[in-house]
């Protein structure tokens, strides 16, 4: 069960629901849902993506997917990298952190470039970020989260006290939003899924039919199988 749960993707829709569960506290942070929510984001924010997908509000879906960053590379251990600027070459430990540039984190046991997450680093929540330059600047690249205690005791106090209600407001308002958007833009992805199925079904062209195939599985990817299917 654990090994299929962990190649199980998030649709965009669950992403949000964990996102909010993680916010509120009811759920614990699970390093498969974060890299699985990081993913998904990706995938749908993309250059790349379909036409559907630049209907999502980009700045609400990169609210949560930095949220889940955080949560990623606060909770598990790993091996990170940081970059300064553009440059592709990465910074060597104890030297300067850079002002701009981008943190590369790769959970325990990871190695493989393909399995790193990335963030600009003026994304990442002070606190995090805090701890990273500490131990960057000690000649650390490697951190566990026993290094974030201070960020987790924060977030475990963030629904406290008048500024606690008015961010429950707020990440309500964000959570809904994104809820009713991923409703009624997954009835359309499955509507798409639908008709490109039939066109598949009715293409004789190989190239072409693989190419709707790909274009359905992107489409489960992000928003799920129709209930029909």
């Amino acid at each position: 069960m654990g090994g299929l749960e962990r190649r199980r993707k998030l649709t965009l829709d669950e992403v949000n629901m964990y996102w909010h569960k993680l916010k509120e506290g009811v759920e614990r942070a699970d390093l498969h849902k974060l890299c699985n929510a990081i993913r998904t984001i990706d995938m749908a924010l993309a250059e790349t993506s379909p036409a559907l997908c630049r209907r999502l509000s980009a700045k609400g879906w990169s609210r949560i997917r930095d949220d889940c960053f955080d949560y990623l590379i606060s909770s598990f251990p790993g091996h990170f990298i940081v970059y300064d600027g553009s440059n592709p070459s990465p910074v060597e430990a104890g030297s300067e952190w850079p002002k701009t540039g981008m943190l590369e984190f790769y959970p325990e046991n990871v190695k493989r470039r393909e399995d790193a997450y990335q963030s600009q680093l003026e994304k990442i929540h002070p606190d995090v970020i805090v701890r990273y330059r500490w131990c960057f600047a000690e000649g650390r690249q490697n951190t566990i989260p026993q290094d974030f205690g201070t960020f987790r005791e924060a977030m475990n106090h963030v629904n406290e006290g008048d500024e606690g209600n008015q961010a429950r407001h707020l990440l309500d308002e964000l959570y809904e939003a994104c809820a009713e958007e991923a409703f009624k833009l997954k009835k359309i992805a499955h509507r798409q899924w639908w008709q490109l199925h039939y066109e598949a079904d009715a293409c004789a062209d190989r190239r072409h039919k693989n190419l709707l195939k790909q274009q359905m599985t992107h489409l489960e990817l992000l928003w799920g199988k129709s209930a029909v299917q």
